[in-house]
């Protein structure tokens, strides 16, 4: 008699860009070394890298997991490793509370293998009912449920006053093949965004999503559907 698989639900983790499946903690988009290119461009900003082991630790901590899974772009550069990656990257690697660690490969990760050890690297992961992969590429699953990254969703919002305002943003919904998606937001807050009510998403499985996909920001807000937020001008 074949032993039964065990189905693990997925969910949010409240007012923070990550999500709990089973025994493991998924972040995506960490785009460590950075703050070098922000540096180059003429803006100042210390390494990210302490803030995210504190996030990272005071959330295994949160959520009882006793896996890190990284969904895609550890790193910022796209093809080799900087200097600063390469010392940065195995800093936060020692530093978070998880032993059990995995990278599924994102479009930002080229050569990452040289600088992260014995850490496994996947182009896909399956966990449960979910197929999870960074979203810059197809992938080949029977799951009928995927969660992506890459595209670093952010919802614009106005308020009476007529002020902006730009949320990071979780968004899910159905494929055109009948499948899920869920797009996760980025751990690290100084990544780009991606306006879900002004933008088309990218890569070639978050294309396929049909707008009647629904926003949530971090705090478990339903804001909707995408085909039905305000769209605004710009200026």
């Amino acid at each position: 008699m074949k032993a039964k698989k065990h189905s693990f639900p997925a969910s949010f983790v409240r007012n923070e860009p990550a999500m709990k499946i089973g025994t493991s903690l998924v972040i995506t988009d960490l785009h460590i070394g950075i703050t070098r290119g922000m540096w180059e461009n003429g803006v100042s900003l210390p390494s990210q890298v302490a803030g995210m082991v504190w996030r990272v630790n005071s959330l295994k901590k949160k959520t009882r997991t006793k896996r890190l899974v990284i969904l895609g772009d550890v790193k910022h550069e796209i093809t080799h490793a900087t200097p600063r990656e390469a010392e940065e990257i195995p800093d936060f690697l020692s530093a978070v509370k998880f032993r059990d660690i995995v990278i599924v490969k994102g479009n930002h990760d080229g050569s990452i293998e040289t600088v992260i050890g014995k850490v496994p690297v996947r182009k896909s992961l399956s966990v449960g009912d979910y197929c999870l992969t960074h979203g810059h590429r197809n992938v080949k699953t029977r799951k009928n449920h995927i969660i992506i990254g890459h595209n670093q969703p952010h919802v614009k919002m106005k308020d009476e006053m007529g002020a902006i305002y730009v949320e990071p943003a979780w968004v899910q919904g159905m494929l055109k093949d009948g499948r899920q998606l869920t797009i996760m937001p980025a751990f690290n807050e100084l990544c780009g965004a991606s306006i879900v009510n002004e933008q088309h998403f990218i890569g070639p499985i978050a294309k396929n999503l049909l707008p009647s996909a629904r926003v949530y920001l971090l705090d478990g807000t339903d804001l909707g559907t995408i085909d039905m937020l305000p769209r605004f001008e710009k200026e």
